[in-house]
């Protein structure tokens, strides 16, 4: 998919779901001015999916829109975020009384505490922070870039001893799910093999956890 930081699949499963009516609405996050300044989006149409593209490596408020469903006559809903936000969603799902409720999780990238802490990119791996779109830390001990022009990679050891505190989330160092035992659906590249220096060139790992995960997935493939 055009413009996204994988292959475009986890954005394609929300659309596919959103088109085919089996929600009326999907939580995803937006870039906000810039990609390490996301925002929580209540997405309706294509155009408001779309703009979910690409991962965000920041901090997210992913429930801060939750109390919009209540007056936008919305009863069935999918919840896309991260291990933290899906675990926060899932002990609020019953206080919103939707009808249905699907959750599709993508595995965490380490998330910088505030925009500013993204500049490590420019300090650290010595590219202009201006002319990147995406980062993660990768299986492969590296981590991979993606800018405007090019596709940086650079390991993890060769970096400052300072990145990781200026760089992570503290929250993150300490995460407790990373595996995202309670979403229906989880996309990502943890457990997949490492090939090629491109991120939308990868392969990426699909669990499907449950019947409403399938049915994600055979919706997709339907679409």
């Amino acid at each position: 998919m055009e413009g996204a930081q994988w292959t475009g699949a986890v954005t394609s499963i929300a659309l596919s779901l959103l088109e085919t009516k089996t929600v009326d609405a999907v939580v995803c996050v937006a870039a906000g001015d810039t990609w390490s300044e996301p925002v929580s989006i209540l997405a309706r149409t294509k155009d408001d999916v779309l703009r979910g593209r690409g991962v965000k490596p920041a901090l997210a408020p992913s429930l801060r829109v939750l109390d919009e469903i209540r007056h936008k006559s919305i009863r069935k809903l999918l919840f896309c975020g991260v291990g933290c936000a899906v675990q926060a969603f899932r002990v609020i799902q019953d206080d919103l009384d939707l009808d249905e409720v699907f959750v599709q999780g993508t595995n965490c990238v380490h998330n910088s505490p505030t925009p500013d802490a993204a500049t490590f990119i420019q300090e650290g791996i010595e590219v202009e922070a201006s002319s990147v779109l995406g980062y993660e830390f990768m299986q492969d001990f590296r981590v991979h870039v993606k800018t405007t022009n090019a596709h940086v990679r650079k390991p993890y050891f060769s970096l400052p001893g300072t990145i990781a505190e200026q760089s992570i989330a503290r929250s993150c160092l300490s995460c407790f799910d990373y595996i995202y035992g309670l979403a229906d659906v989880v996309l990502g590249y943890m457990g997949a093999p490492s090939v090629g220096h491109r991120m939308d060139q990868a392969s990426q790992t699909l669990t499907i956890r449950n019947e409403r995960g399938a049915k994600m997935i055979d919706i997709a493939v339907a679409a």
